[in-house]
């Protein structure tokens, strides 16, 4: 879950009022194509705000949000991981650059964010 005691206290994840459970993800990719729809109307992968991620090595899907300050949360099973704008983590390989040209997660507003209405296994939920 993203809002956990150990990264608590950055700038990233109190912005953020999104938990995700990495464990439930299934990889089916509804969280992206509804946030693409929800900023412009067309259901592509390459619009989205939230991206799927793919760790062959540990065999487990995450999920990745693009922050307004260009930084990057990764939730994952063994916990969140905050990847400040400019830096950089060799284990990660280019997984995230994809994402890095895309908009800045807003939350979609003052609605329920698109992404968790539409997730079947729930991984993603507001934080209230």
């Amino acid at each position: 879950m993203i809002n956990n005691e150990s990264i608590i206290n950055t700038d990233a994840v109190r912005w953020m009022t999104m938990n995700i459970d990495a464990l439930k993800c299934t990889g089916c990719g509804l969280c992206e194509l509804a946030c693409s729809y929800r900023r412009d109307k067309v259901f592509t992968t390459m619009r989205s705000s939230i991206m799927l991620h793919l760790d062959d090595k540990r065999n487990y899907f995450g999920v990745m949000v693009k922050l307004p300050n260009d930084d990057l949360i990764l939730g994952r099973p063994e916990g969140p991981d905050i990847q400040r704008s400019g830096e950089s983590k060799d284990e990660e390989g280019t997984g995230a650059k994809p994402i890095l040209l895309r908009e800045a997660c807003d939350e979609c507003g003052d609605e329920e964010p698109y992404c968790v209405r539409i997730c079947p296994p729930r991984c993603l939920s507001v934080v209230k």
